[in-house]
């Protein structure tokens, strides 16, 4: 009975979240020209926000193979074409003023005004004149920019800017923990999301969540995309970014929930990006150009499935052979008692369990 009050009242918090004041960047919907026609329609690629709610300052992307995709802000397109940048064929942008897309390397940006941005502290509205910019400009202050500058500096903003919104994220992806919990399918496998945008349009296409709001499910997709949001900071396995596995040489930040790391006596630390490679390490360093022996390899730490808290390795369970694989295909996945694991093991067809010490070399190939 506590459990449905707690989510009731979550529920409410999240309603009376949504529901303040409109903002700047809000037109009606009937005011709004959106590219997309699949599910995504109405929400941006990259963070999943709404994209008639942030509709201003949205771009409109077409791809040199003819896909089409739309951005709340600046600061996504930025995330994506750093990534993507020679796969664009056009780029649009909302004129603030008529709110019509227009060629967005043709737009004049105020960048840093007074008006509120999105997903950045440095807003940028686009126009179609340079008149209306600096209309914009003498009432609400900020610089005129075109399209390259503009985008260098959101380019340039993206780790503070992406630092800042993981934090709020983060209270976001608690809740929508207990939504999912509550209100989806919780034996669905799900793969690996690369935004939280795929995640959430991948909740909607497999029917994972039913009769959920869209402010529920965009805090739900938040939480599958990046379930270490969820989980105590001070719990987590802390990964410095420009760690490098030595056995696969894959930068280990990237995957969080399945980081695992040997200390060689406390002198320094060897990440990896699964237990596989973790273990391929331990049992033979020399392969990979190190000569530790095992008693050097003391401390061992792994990322629990579940929770995702950094938990001691010589003392975890380990599903071997189950339907879920991690960076580097099939995985050891480590549990911190063998209640979790044996749940995991029934739910996704896992072989068998095994304890540190019976985990052999020769299974990891």
């Amino acid at each position: 009975m506590l459990k449905r009050i707690s989510l009731f009242l979550l529920l409410i918090s999240i309603s009376l979240f949504a529901s303040q004041n409109k903002m700047f960047q809000t037109v009606d919907e009937n005011q709004a020209t959106l590219v997309k026609t699949d599910t995504s329609k109405h929400f941006c690629n990259v963070c999943g926000m709404d994209l008639v709610k942030f509709y201003k300052t949205s771009h409109a992307v077409e791809f040199k193979n003819g896909h089409k995709e739309q951005y709340c802000s600046l600061h996504c397109f930025a995330n994506i074409n750093k990534k993507f940048g020679k796969l664009i064929k056009k780029v649009q942008v909302v004129n603030t003023k008529t709110l019509e897309l227009i060629d967005a390397k043709k737009a004049f940006y105020v960048v840093g005004s007074s008006v509120k941005g999105t997903m950045s502290m440095t807003s940028k509205y686009a126009f179609l004149s340079k008149k209306d910019a600096l209309e914009f400009q003498k009432e609400h202050g900020g610089e005129i920019k075109t399209f390259d500058e503009a985008l260098k500096i959101a380019t340039a903003d993206l780790t503070n800017d992406n630092k800042k919104i993981d934090k709020k994220r983060a209270k976001v992806a608690k809740k929508g923990k207990k939504i999912y919990e509550a209100l989806c399918d919780n034996k669905a496998q799900l793969p690996d999301f690369n935004s939280i945008g795929e995640a959430k349009k991948y909740l909607i296409d497999n029917k994972i969540c039913k009769n959920i709001k869209p402010n529920m499910l965009q805090a739900a997709a938040i939480y599958k995309y990046d379930p270490s949001l969820a989980t105590n900071q001070n719990k987590k396995l802390s990964v410095p970014k420009d760690a490098k596995c030595p056995v696969c040489g894959m930068y280990v930040a990237k995957y969080p929930k399945w980081a695992a790391k040997i200390e060689v006596n406390k002198t320094h630390t060897h990440y990896f990006d699964g237990t596989k490679d973790m273990f391929k390490f331990y049992f033979n360093p020399k392969k990979y150009a190190h000569t530790h022996t095992k008693e050097q390899m003391k401390n061992i730490t792994v990322t629990d499935y579940y929770t995702l808290e950094a938990i001691d390795g010589k003392s975890a369970f380990y599903v071997v052979g189950s339907n879920v694989y991690g960076p580097m295909g099939e995985e050891l996945i480590p549990f911190k008692d063998e209640k979790s694991a044996n749940a995991f093991k029934n739910s996704h067809y896992g072989k068998k369990i095994l304890k540190f010490e019976e985990v052999k070399e020769s299974m990891l190939y």
